[in-house]
């Protein structure tokens, strides 16, 4: 057992001088497992019940114990053997090889985490498995003082001289869901798991066990699962890559957020009482994939970020999303301002041109906005769909009749930092890059094509450094310092799963060769909006794309939800005003760039004075809370249910500083709100000691805000902010202190 922070950490093993109680769901002795709880809630542990009660149980033949050790790795070989006779289809963690996992060796050391300017030491538990068949299995926990989350990576290594197959390897494996309950705690574990589709990302939706079907059998027979993720190259298309549950009673919840990357599943699983989640990779049932090992080969799933806290989701979001905040920050961007920026696709909807970006690049002037992007459309002739005609990335004479870097030149010289849109891992059906097929992805010798595309194969040296070469050139010619990478078709596993997380890594690969090239650049990470919220992607980019809710009335909802899984500063959230737009419109529009990194759109160069004269409020406002919005936690409330296009009732998102002093609230009232919404400001800096004694029961003092004319009224109350009248479909920030 290890405390590790404010967690505590244990590997449950089977005693073999026992009497077999510590058992896998298939009858084997299980090596080793893991478990994690808060460590101030040691006490509070229950022993958990030797036998199932009841007659039935009692006279079935089966009477082993009602708990056992679920297996912290799982593997699957080809051809593997299913001894329990309901797990097949349902899931691979219940393979013959798994079962023969014994515990080779187990240690824990110290290692160095600290930087130029620290000299910490963390913790690392590495465990051995092995099948005595050639399988080693090594399983690697690491803490870092001050964190509070785990991370985990589990490798795969054939030791033995002949090649095998694997199916499966998973990432990390957790048990023992809940310590604090005795049985198989009925009614009091919840399943939490995050949707996303196309403008509708992030969608919390939670369940209970029961009604996931998740409830032990009757006798110890048979095991129950949930499997799902993402097996195509679209790592958030379906589900973010997250997952947790929590104990209602014990007020805990463990919860893991995977850095897939590419193909992925997470599962629950349940045999006896002892409720069980684990993921990696995509196996071979769910996303194809298939990964032969020759004699030394060795294979490693992507990274696990596995955490339990004793409070609530949104304490439970906070340090999940607080291992991305530690890494270092992706491009040159390395302080807090996040400075607003404007992107012109809902503006042409990829028809730009040099004259309208200088007239819309005139009206930005002086407003705050530093980054201007070009979107989509700047290489296709007008006329052309600029879906079909990307690949060969030349600027259209047309559009940009002085060239493209003279616009870029020109944006420069009125104080921005001129952007483009690249979509490098496709070619649009009408290039000529289309047309060699040799170049792109095929399954069973046939290009694929999704979408008026085809996908290049940037696995090959050949294929990926031209492109490469393209790219460098152009943005360099051209001055640009930030790009906007986007990916707009999904590509299925097809016959090779493996092949498919070959291609997501060369994905990933380009990206960090780019940056490598062209370090001042800042990168944008785009994929249909969303579809690329994974934290392997997010490590590399400065910014993420959010979704393409370019204005729809559900952009808050999907910014509000989106925090559980991206931090704020790399989430960029549209706010596309038009001229047409009433001020509490555009307020609502605005108060929603509030959550993340505000990128304007739309007609800024035609709104009359009184308009403008509000976006820049609400920039200068921006500017202001930006140091929240980078840094602090979130906390989020209000009577909004599960609808995001047609949404009811209203939200808040509390943004509190570190030190507890400072806090941004965004409010947004939809159809039907409250006469009179009411929001408790949190006070965990002050009770977590960070402020000084001073702050200890000091007032809240609203700063600034923002609010429309005749949208009702902000007041402060102690340590409640309250809107009074909110009419339908409008917004309100404030900004407090203490």
């Amino acid at each position: 057992m290890f405390e590790l922070g404010d967690l505590t950490v244990r590997y449950p093993r089977h005693d073999a001088a026992g009497d077999g109680g510590a058992r896998t769901a298939i009858g084997a002795e299980a090596a080793i497992g893991l478990e994690i709880f808060p460590t101030e809630l040691a006490d509070h542990l229950a022993p958990p019940r030797d036998r199932l009660p009841g007659d039935a149980a009692r006279h079935h033949p089966d009477t082993g114990p009602a708990r056992h050790i679920e297996p912290l790795a799982a593997v699957a070989r080809a051809g593997d053997p299913v001894p329990e006779p309901f797990a097949g289809v349902r899931t691979l963690r219940r393979t013959a090889t798994t079962a023969a996992l014994r515990l080779r060796a187990q240690r824990a050391t110290t290692t160095d985490t600290g930087t130029e300017t620290t000299t910490d030491t963390g913790t690392e538990i590495v465990t051995e498995l092995s099948d005595g068949q050639g399988l080693l299995v090594v399983h690697r926990l690491t803490h870092r003082p001050g964190d509070p989350f785990i991370r985990i990576r589990t490798r795969a290594a054939n030791e033995g001289d002949r090649p095998f197959a694997l199916d499966l390897i998973s990432s990390f494996t957790l048990g023992g869901i809940t310590p604090f309950a005795a049985d198989d705690a009925p009614g009091r574990l919840v399943v939490h798991r995050i949707r996303s589709a196309w403008s509708a990302e992030a969608r919390l939706v939670s369940a209970t066990a029961e009604q996931l079907h998740l409830e032990r059998p009757w006798v110890n027979i048979g095991t129950v699962a949930e499997r799902f993720g993402a097996p195509g190259s679209m790592p958030a298309a379906g589900w973010m890559p997250w997952l947790a549950v929590e104990d209602t009673e014990a007020g805990v919840v463990w919860g893991v957020q995977l850095a897939a990357g590419g193909p992925w599943q997470l599962e629950l699983l349940r045999s006896r009482d002892g409720l069980a989640i684990g993921g990696g990779p995509a196996d071979h049932d769910f996303g194809h994939w298939r990964r032969t090992l020759s004699p030394g080969e060795s294979y490693e799933a992507p990274e696990a970020v596995v955490t339990a806290v004793h409070g609530d989701l949104d304490a439970l979001c906070a340090r999940l999303t607080r291992a991305w905040a530690g890494h270092p920050r992706p491009g040159p961007e390395r302080t807090s301002s996040l400075p607003a920026m404007f992107n012109e696709y809902a503006t042409t909807w990829g028809n730009p041109t040099h004259d309208r970006i200088l007239a819309l690049a005139d009206r930005l002037q002086s407003s705050g906005v530093r980054y201007f992007v070009i979107d989509c459309g700047w290489f296709s002739e007008p006329g052309e769909d600029w879906g079909r005609s990307h690949g060969d990335w030349t600027p259209s004479a047309e559009r940009f009749p002085h060239g493209l870097a003279e616009t870029a030149r020109q944006l420069r010289e009125r104080g921005f930092v001129p952007g483009l849109w690249w979509e490098p891992e496709t070619t649009g059906e009408l290039s000529r890059a289309y047309k060699d097929a040799s170049r792109h992805i095929a399954y069973d010798g046939v290009p694929v094509h999704v979408s008026a595309r085809r996908f290049l194969d940037l696995r090959r040296p050949e294929v990926a450094e031209p492109l490469l070469d393209r790219m460098t050139a152009l943005l360099s010619e051209g001055g640009f310092g930030y790009l906007k990478i986007d990916y707009n078709a999904h590509l299925g596993p097809g016959d090779d799963g493996e092949g498919l997380r070959e291609l997501t890594a060369a994905s990933r690969g380009f990206i960090a060769r780019l940056s490598a090239r062209l370090p001042d650049l800042v990168i944008e990470n785009c994929a249909g909006g969303g579809h690329r919220i994974d934290p392997a992607y997010a490590a590399l980019t400065a910014v993420s794309s959010g979704s393409d809710a370019f204005e729809a009335r559900e952009a808050p909802a999907i910014a509000a939800g989106l925090q559980r899984v991206l931090l704020p500063r790399q989430s960029l959230v549209w706010a596309t005003v038009r001229a047409d737009d009433s001020d509490a419109a555009l307020v609502y529009k605005l108060a929603a760039g509030f959550l993340g990194r505000i990128c304007l759109s739309g007609d800024p160069d035609r709104l009359d004075e009184r308009q403008w004269a509000l976006v820049r409020e609400a920039l200068d406002l921006y500017g202001r809370a930006a140091p929240l919005i980078d840094d602090g936690t979130t906390r989020q409330g209000g009577t909004r249910g599960a609808a995001l296009r047609n949404a009811v009732g209203w939200q808040s998102v509390v943004r509190l500083s570190p030190d507890g002093r400072r806090a941004l609230v965004v409010l947004h009232a939809f159809a039907d709100p409250d006469e009179s919404l009411s929001v408790t400001l949190p006070d965990e800096g002050v009770k977590a000691g960070v402020g000084s004694g001073a702050d200890r029961g000091a007032a809240w003092t609203l700063d600034a805000w923002l609010l429309a004319d005749g949208t009702g009224a902000l007041s402060l109350a102690g340590d409640r902010l309250r809107w009074q009248r909110p009419p339908e479909w409008s917004g309100a920030v404030a900004l407090l202190s203490r």
